[in-house]
């Protein structure tokens, strides 16, 4: 895609989220995960394969409605021509499918995908790409799964998930003609930031649409896998994963952006003690459920207990906002001097979940984009995850946009739109057969090496 038809987008984007978004009606309609029939799995389903299709269903992508309405052509005007036409004329099919996959100890659950799919023949060479998108569902309760957040639309039901917001990042991909699946990757006990887990929900997301006859893929379908933050952590892992686990799929590179699964242990230590310390609570809630062979229940306090009590049903925002100030996490343990890195917990869960500490390498190109200054994942992390990857013979492109600390107020939001039209465009080289550009020289990894930020890298990816 061309940079102007993302303006269109991202102009589009700021004045409907300026003049606000009316609840779609029937927003109220639609139950809960842990309301909806649809998200129980058959008896029987843990003999199926990996990625079968369990159940199926077509659905109204309620946040789609603002993007194609003509309100949002007057408010641009006509300068714009066929890229208003295009966003306002495009037509999709959208369906959902319950699928089989399995958890961080390799046991059978169910999780659920969206895929969206552009209506008429797909026009360039090949079968229709596919874009797996990892929405940064973020959230230890299922009313964050992207799969109920796109079927009740922007703050359809008060839920103030980040990937309600999210989504319109991936959305330009349509314009392509691409379809884009949407994996609820953390799981029906919404275990945030557990690696496997969320890998395997993201590739056997991938199977199951795959082998959904109405979405028209086929099985040597062109994929590649997005995501940035929360995200980038199950994108990180899907691409590290998919040659052992999925060595089917034809994914031809990933764009990873601040992903904080490089190293769980530098985000920890980044964020403890500070305004985004509510962001580790709720990671430890999600840790704890997928590991509970590593004890932190038995290493918290009654003041920690007390804590993970109160954010076992909570997304991101919820989160930020219920613990602005918690403290370091140290003080909710039975060990305060200690952190909780070098604790017998977290020597157990935060290697097993970073991607740093394993021996997995992905086998496609990646693009590992950050913003230098971000302040919530750090980038050294990315820069250390690279540098790894490169000395086991990865193709890595690195890109490093710098945002003056007194510009905004989250770089690490700032980071995500930088780095949109870039991303996008790596997949799309990808798709079309470009060779990609491999930053892994001798020079690069002495500067990954170093604990100082990468410098700016240009607005261009091949």
């Amino acid at each position: 895609m061309k940079r102007s038809g993302l303006t269109v987008w991202a102009s589009a984007l700021l004045l409907i989220l300026a003049g606000g978004i009316t609840r779609p009606a029937q927003a109220q309609s639609v139950p809960t995960p842990d309301n909806d029939p649809f998200y129980v799995p058959p008896a029987g389903y843990q003999a199926l394969p990996n990625g079968a299709v369990l159940r199926d269903r077509s659905i109204d992508a309620q946040f789609l409605l603002p993007f194609l309405s003509t309100n949002v052509t007057s408010m641009l005007g006509s300068a714009f021509g066929d890229k208003i036409a295009a966003l306002q004329n495009l037509k999709i099919n959208a369906y959902q499918v319950l699928y089989k996959s399995t958890d961080s100890h390799d046991q059978p659950t169910s999780e659920v995908a969206t895929v969206l799919v552009p209506q008429g023949p797909w026009l360039g060479n090949g079968p229709r790409p596919l874009v797996a998108y990892q929405l940064d569902e973020d959230s230890v309760t299922t009313l964050g799964a992207p799969s109920y957040t796109l079927r009740t639309g922007l703050l359809g039901q008060g839920v103030l998930a980040a990937d309600t917001f999210e989504v319109s990042v991936s959305l330009p991909a349509l314009l392509e003609g691409y379809a884009i699946v949407y994996s609820d990757y953390e799981g029906p006990q919404s275990q945030w930031i557990a690696g496997k887990q969320e890998g395997h929900g993201v590739l056997d997301g991938i199977r199951a649409v795959l082998n959904y006859a109405p979405a028209g893929l086929t099985a040597n379908t062109p994929i590649a896998l997005w995501g940035y933050s929360g995200g980038a952590g199950a994108t990180g892992w899907a691409a590290a994963l998919r040659q052992s686990y999925s060595p089917e799929l034809n994914v031809v590179g990933a764009a990873i952006g601040a992903n904080p699964n490089s190293d769980l242990a530098q985000m920890y230590t980044n964020n403890d003690g500070k305004l985004s310390s509510g962001l580790l609570v709720m990671a430890i809630v999600g840790l704890d459920r997928a590991f509970p062979e590593a004890g932190i229940d038995a290493y918290l306090n009654a003041a920690g207990t007390q804590l993970l009590a109160g954010a076992q049903n909570m997304v991101t925002i919820e989160a930020a906002i219920a613990y602005p100030v918690v403290g370091p996490i140290e003080n909710y343990t039975i060990a305060p001097n200690v952190s909780l890195v070098n604790s017998a917990p977290g020597r157990f869960i935060f290697p097993t979940n970073s991607l740093v500490n394993q021996s997995l390498v992905p086998d496609m190109p990646i693009l590992n984009y950050h913003d230098e200054f971000d302040e919530l994942v750090p980038v050294k992390a990315d820069n250390d995850l690279a540098l790894k990857y490169c000395k086991a013979g990865a193709n890595i492109e690195v890109m490093r946009t710098s945002t003056p600390v007194p510009f905004v107020a989250l770089i690490h939001i700032a980071g995500e739109i930088e780095g949109w039209v870039p991303a996008l465009n790596y997949i799309t080289n990808r798709f079309n057969g470009v060779a990609p550009r491999n930053d892994c020289g001798p020079l690069a990894t002495a500067v990954w090496a170093s604990p100082l930020p990468l410098a700016y890298y240009p607005f261009v990816t091949q």
